[in-house]
């Protein structure tokens, strides 16, 4: 069924609801007490991250900038080759900056989101902030499956070929997507199983032992790299949030794509980049609307940080 209020009529009804339960602006500070708390827990990381952020796009830019006559002259990237609807990105605004901040630190911490935990303005948003959740943490899944699988292969020194090996680790890396994909109870055994189905011959299928002691071998790099605190489980999560900020602070175009495509790229994950885009796409969507909806809340707070 179609929504009955688009646009800002249905922001202003939105509105309208969220005062009627929690108050006008001026009572944020003690009518939201989670936003308040949530508001300040980011309100010093906030400048540092905007500055990496900035330095990120630096670096994407220079490759466009050249010298002529002692002036720099910038080229244009070319457009954003995704088809869906263009996202705005972040100016740095500050409340703009928090909530889409926020909002990232949300689904890319361990625990699971609850109710409890969110504030007042992101209620709504409970099952779409699960999913997305759900969804980077499954990304966290497979890029450390494939950077785990290319260690075991050059550790065995089984591979001489990159091209070869490469298109080994893509191949493995597709298939254990696809498991996660069918199956939300799949676990490390599962993606074991396909991770040591492929090697360069079949001699593994003719030794039973040999097949055995591989398989343990990747179960237990593949649970210890999986581990909060890990090394390994550290770094990739690092880099998966970093592509995720790199659209929800730059947008779905040109710019925010390349940035995932950055970061992924240094763990060896940059197929995946698809998937980030459309989980950021929805981070920036819902705090877009709420913003429209909530955005005198969020300044009256900010102002009085």
């Amino acid at each position: 069924m179609e929504p009955l209020l688009k646009g800002p009529a249905a922001f202003d009804y939105l509105k309208n609801a969220f005062a009627s339960h929690y108050g006008s602006p001026s009572d944020a500070l003690t009518s939201l007490p989670l936003k308040a708390q949530w508001i300040s827990s980011r309100w010093h990381g906030k400048d540092q991250e905007w500055n990496e952020h900035k330095n990120s796009l630096l670096n994407w830019w220079q490759p466009f900038m050249f010298k002529t006559n002692g002036s720099i002259v910038t080229s244009v990237p070319s457009a954003a080759t995704n088809t869906g609807n263009q996202q705005s990105e972040c100016n740095g605004e500050r409340v703009d900056l928090l909530v889409r901040l926020g909002l990232l630190k949300l689904v890319s911490g361990i625990s699971g989101i609850t109710e409890e935990s969110l504030p007042e303005t992101l209620k709504l948003n409970l099952s779409r902030l699960r999913a997305v959740q759900a969804q980077i943490q499954k990304i966290i899944v497979i890029s450390t499956s494939i950077l785990v699988f290319r260690q075991i292969l050059m550790s065995e020194q089984a591979l001489v070929n990159p091209v070869e090996m490469e298109s080994i680790v893509v191949r493995c890396g597709k298939e254990v997507l696809e498991l996660l994909d069918c199956s939300e109870e799949a676990g490390v055994e599962e993606i074991v199983e396909i991770m040591s189905g492929f090697s360069r011959d079949g001699e593994e299928a003719f030794n039973t032992n040999k097949l055995q002691a591989r398989k343990a071998v990747m179960s237990r790099m593949l649970v210890k790299s999986l581990q909060a605190g890990d090394t390994v489980f550290e770094r990739i999560s690092h880099a998966v949030y970093l592509a995720t900020r790199g659209v929800v602070l730059a947008g779905n175009g040109p710019q925010g794509r390349k940035l995932v495509e950055m970061a992924l790229r240094r763990v060896g994950a940059v197929d995946l980049t698809d998937r980030v885009v459309a989980a950021a796409e929805i981070l920036v969507a819902v705090a877009t609307v709420s913003l429209n909806v909530h955005g005198q809340w969020y300044k009256y707070l900010t102002d009085n940080m």
